[in-house]
């Protein structure tokens, strides 16, 4: 089975629970009290109260993870109406791109979480529950599950789990670091637009941003601004923030967005070029012109896209 395939499980593998401490979750309890490597900033213990519970029912545990992630973000939605968005029966599992794109339906912003211990734990520490997925198996004999990560105690080696049928499971941290690996060191978060997970890089919070404008451009228009506060040279962010603007029937804003990107970043030919659009519906001829050649004059892979642009307005 592919990885790209994984599914969500109920059982649990008692052999899940056996061996030594893991690597990682050793190293963030030491390095706590010195505040050093993976554990600089995250903060010994963390735990989220009033995240509402759902009891998993067999086979999809998919659903149910998902909809206590996205109550803290006001969407009351119950699990089963989320199990013909992202339950495959065929396979009796929930695929992880479903898992992504339901949230953004109802304008949330998804982003997958980083691969290190540390980053769901900040995450949580951040206020937002972590959806993670674990293989409560072997690789060699798998069982798919996903649970919610809703606190944890460095000091103690524990995390706190709505899973299963299990509200606030106090387990240990070792074997939730190892089933959690063996699942791929998958998680993610749902929040509104302008609240970005702690625990994401830029690029991958960039990333679940310009997705959820694919799919609702005002509620993106809502997180852009957040972007660019956390990473103000972020180019992805600068370029949607008027892409949602124009989508969304704004075109002063959007036109003032890509004016400030080219400023802030002059060799950004997508930016010139959709500054070119909005300067020429905006009845600015020559300085639409004049956008559209330094597109063309900076190149790159859209080059086409800016002869096209140049085209028309020379028309």
């Amino acid at each position: 089975m592919s990885r790209r395939a994984l599914l969500g499980a109920l059982a649990v593998a008692p052999l899940a629970l056996a061996g030594c401490a893991a690597p990682q979750a050793s190293r963030l309890r030491d390095g706590i009290s010195g505040g050093q490597g993976e554990a600089a900033g995250l903060p010994a213990r963390a735990r989220l109260d009033g995240i509402p519970f759902f009891a998993q029912r067999d086979w999809e545990c998919g659903p149910a993870a998902l909809a206590m992630a996205m109550q803290p973000a006001g969407v009351r939605v119950s699990p089963e109406a989320l199990v013909p968005e992202v339950w495959v029966p065929a396979r009796r599992g929930s695929l992880q791109p479903e898992m992504l794109a339901a949230p953004r339906r109802r304008g949330l912003l998804t982003v997958r979480i980083g691969s290190r211990l540390a980053d769901p734990l900040r995450a949580v520490a951040g206020g937002l529950p972590v959806v993670v997925f674990q293989n409560l198996g072997l690789s060699a004999a798998p069982v798919w599950h996903y649970a919610v990560l809703i606190g944890y105690d460095l000091d103690s080696e524990k995390v706190v789990l709505h899973t299963g049928v299990d509200e606030a499971s106090e387990q240990s941290i070792h074997p939730f670091e190892r089933t959690w690996v063996r699942g791929g060191a998958w998680a993610m978060t749902a929040s509104l637009p302008a609240r970005l997970p702690d625990g994401a890089d830029e690029s991958s919070v960039a990333r679940g941003m310009a997705s959820l404008e694919r799919v609702d451009a005002a509620a993106a228009l809502r997180g852009w601004p957040a972007v660019l506060a956390r990473w103000p040279d972020n180019r992805t962010a600068a370029l949607g923030l008027g892409n949602a603007a124009w989508a969304s029937g704004d075109r002063a804003a959007a036109l003032a967005a890509w004016q400030r990107a080219v400023r802030r970043h002059p060799d950004f030919a997508d930016a010139w070029n959709n500054l070119a659009h909005a300067l020429g519906e905006a009845g600015e001829r020559g300085a639409a012109i004049e956008a559209a050649r330094k597109a063309i004059e900076l190149g790159g892979p859209r080059a086409a896209a800016y002869r096209e642009t140049l085209e028309r307005l020379s028309r």
